[in-house]
């Protein structure tokens, strides 16, 4: 079977819109490692795609799967040379991790926040959760305050199991901090934790499916939010947090995988977000990096993986671009209600 074929399996199958390369993409990660969740995370793809490219690997003698690994055969070797197919290498910055930013004048915020963070409330899946590591955190708020979007400004956090909102307060530098979440115990966290640290953070509970409040809307210079990837999930986050922006000038900050959105979702919703008034101004590819959740063996994704193995808590293979956006015109979003399921389509892995 040629790539192509694959690649009409793959779309047939689970309705992801891949193409030959994008199959070709996954043999050069299966060139570069044995590991699923390395083959996974560079393949760069949606994970389902993956795992039922590398079942059709499998079946054209091209790799075995054997205790947890997952091994390129010979005939899987000479297939890549005779398509000009090398292995897959990341070559990331080992100084930044690949995100361009000096975080040394950030270490006592650094410290601070990982001395609260520590008890944090677990990832849930209930609410779709995975939080990214203090590093990731930290770095959010030294890339905003490097924009201009953090000191002296008004900013909300939609969604915040990453507590983006506490490394804000923490770091003394915006105006105001508010924050609204859906999960009791991550808005308990940071209640009782801003106000053991005397921390200028207004904590909202409150589900991203309904409206904004009236008093939550135009008051803001900057958001953050890291959305389900769902679109219309995406679109209830974004939306949101592009309500509450005073206007033009306003920012957001929102995540974005390549492991549960194709790029044609990917095309779905920069419209989305150019529709709604703003510009895409910088996009950090792998800027996230998230702490393996609890739930890795319910998840969506786990009965699909040709070999199955947990990874450790801090073993990477989950990342997510950062992507800032900018208003240059007056936001043209409405502030409604989104019923029904916004976290599952046919590309979600992790719910």
């Amino acid at each position: 079977m040629e790539l192509a074929g694959i690649a009409q399996r793959i779309r047939e199958k689970h309705g992801i819109p891949v193409n030959a390369r994008d199959v070709g993409r996954m043999l050069a990660a299966a060139l570069a490692s044995e590991d699923i969740w390395r083959i996974v995370d560079l393949a760069g793809l949606p994970m389902l795609a993956t795992c039922e490219g590398l079942q059709a690997f499998a079946e054209q003698g091209w790799v075995e799967f054997g205790g947890e690994r997952v091994r390129l055969t010979e005939a899987g070797k000479r297939v890549a040379e005779a398509l000009g197919i090398r292995p897959a290498q990341e070559l990331r910055c080992p100084r930044c991790g690949g995100r361009g930013l000096e975080l040394e004048p950030f270490r006592g915020l650094a410290q601070e926040f990982a001395r609260l963070a520590r008890n944090r409330p677990e990832a849930s899946q209930e609410f779709d959760q995975g939080y990214v590591t203090e590093e990731t955190t930290v770095a959010r708020i030294a890339l905003a305050f490097s924009r201009g979007d953090l000191a002296g400004k008004e900013v909300l956090v939609l969604g915040d199991d990453d507590l983006v909102s506490l490394a804000a307060a923490l770091s003394r530098l915006p105006k105001r901090v508010a924050v609204l979440d859906v999960d009791p115990r991550i808005v308990d966290f940071l209640r009782q934790t801003a106000k053991e640290e005397r921390l200028a953070l207004d904590v909202y509970r409150h589900d991203l499916r309904e409206p904004l409040p009236p008093e939550l809307l135009r008051r803001f210079d900057t958001f953050f939010c890291d959305p389900t990837e769902s679109f219309r999930g995406y679109l209830a986050f974004a939306h949101r947090g592009i309500s509450a922006l005073r206007g033009p000038g306003g920012a957001g900050y929102l995540g974005l995988t390549r492991l549960e959105a194709s790029l044609t979702k990917w095309r779905q919703i920069q419209r989305a977000l150019l529709e709604a008034g703003a510009a895409i101004t910088d996009l950090f590819p792998n800027f996230h990096e998230y702490v393996n959740w609890p739930y890795i063996e319910t998840m969506r994704a786990w009965s699909h993986l040709p070999v199955k193995r947990v990874p450790g808590k801090y073993e990477p293979w989950y990342r997510s671009a950062l992507i800032r956006i900018e208003l240059v015109e007056e936001a043209r979003v409405e502030n409604v209600r989104y019923s029904g399921d916004i976290f599952t389509d046919e590309e979600a892995a992790t719910t």
